[in-house]
């Protein structure tokens, strides 16, 4: 048997970190598959050097651009199957398709960034994934109920299968030298960082609270990014409180993790929200949104804010930066909780699903 995946994506948030840990679980799980990757040669040297069933197939082309359907055509081989890790899937492959879709923020996103012909895009190609795949595999339930709320095709072929956490089998104590508030993930207008801010400042100046605010992840988004968001926070006096360290190693990101005193999501709309899993994995307590998929991941081991509310978020922080208690609690909740989340689940669910289609 041949499978392909695309893996362009290999060095992007997200899907990066989904490829980067599903992958190498897929090759040990398939010994006998002949697997390609597609993508950045010097990205998947590295695996492609530790594994013999594995070859490289370089392949560049931008995704969502119409190049990348000639090119992910022209250069995939004769395959049995090939693994899309998004929804912009190789139209004209013949094999069997299986594919994972993450979310349905670019249609379910009312942000004004977005044209009609980018939301027109998205559906199509999110209606034609449904559609041409034998399998779909999605993050969450909430993605899937977004699925049936949006009406697209094929909702019957989708599994939901929870993602693994990160950076299991760190070790953790309750407390480490915590030092700043930390926000894990891109800048982009669902993220509600400009609420964050805002909250962040009513901790100063109502609660008295000065640690300073770690931005962490790509500050900008070729699509999606807020328009001079990091020049605004340069320009305010509060630039010697907030700071951007633009994307990190893993190993980069567990100290930070390890170190900061709270980690705060108040994002507007996840599909499924690692960064919380990472920092429970790394023993940091987290605030994070009452929406969307958050409450089905991350369970009893946070504490919720409504994220239209930035005092609301203001008093969440300042509940578990102040109350030590409540910060312990919520520590080893998140210890247990993130013990749930391990990433051979959703590799053994691919296994199943090419049993079940061989038979």
């Amino acid at each position: 048997m041949r499978l392909s995946i695309d893996c362009r994506m290999w060095r992007s948030s997200g899907i990066g970190t989904y490829l980067r840990n599903l992958v190498p679980h897929l090759i040990t799980l398939l010994p006998n598959f002949k697997i390609y990757l597609l993508g950045h040669i010097n990205d998947l040297q590295q695996i492609n050097d530790e594994n013999d069933n594995v070859d490289i197939i370089e392949c560049n082309s931008p995704i969502y651009s119409i190049s990348e359907q000639y090119e992910m055509l022209r250069k995939t081989p004769k395959c049995d199957m090939f693994f899309s890790p998004h929804y912009n899937i190789p139209l004209l492959f013949r094999g069997i398709q299986i594919t994972t879709i993450h979310d349905l923020f670019h249609i379910a996103d009312e942000n004004d960034n977005k044209t009609l012909i980018m939301k027109i895009y998205a559906r199509s190609m999110l209606s034609a994934a449904l559609r041409k795949s034998r399998i779909v595999f999605t993050d969450s339930n909430f993605t899937l109920s977004e699925m049936i709320k949006y009406k697209l095709p094929g909702v019957e072929k989708v599994k939901v299968i929870h993602i693994g956490a990160s950076f299991a089998n760190i070790e953790k104590s309750l407390e480490n030298n915590r030092k700043y508030i930390v926000y894990v993930g891109n800048v982009k207008p669902h993220k509600n960082l400009k609420r964050l801010i805002t909250a962040y400042k009513i901790l100063h100046e109502k609660y008295n609270i000065k640690l300073p605010l770690m931005i962490v992840g790509e500050a900008d988004s070729f699509i999606t990014g807020i328009p001079g968001f990091r020049e605004e926070i340069a320009d305010s006096a509060w630039s010697k409180w907030i700071t951007f360290t633009g994307k990190v190693s893993d190993e980069k990101l567990i100290s930070i993790y390890q170190k900061a005193s709270i980690l705060v999501l108040p994002s507007l709309y996840e599909g499924f929200g690692l960064p919380p899993l990472e920092a429970m994995a790394c023993g940091c307590p987290c605030v994070v949104s009452n929406v969307a998929s958050l409450p089905e991941v991350c369970g009893d081991a946070v504490l919720y804010c409504d994220p239209y509310d930035v005092k609301d978020i203001a008093y969440n922080m300042r509940s578990v930066l102040c109350d030590v208690e409540l910060r312990h609690k919520l520590i080893k909740l998140g210890q247990e909780r993130v013990k749930m989340f391990t990433w051979e689940n959703p590799a053994n669910a691919f296994i199943d699903a090419i049993e079940e289609m061989s038979n």
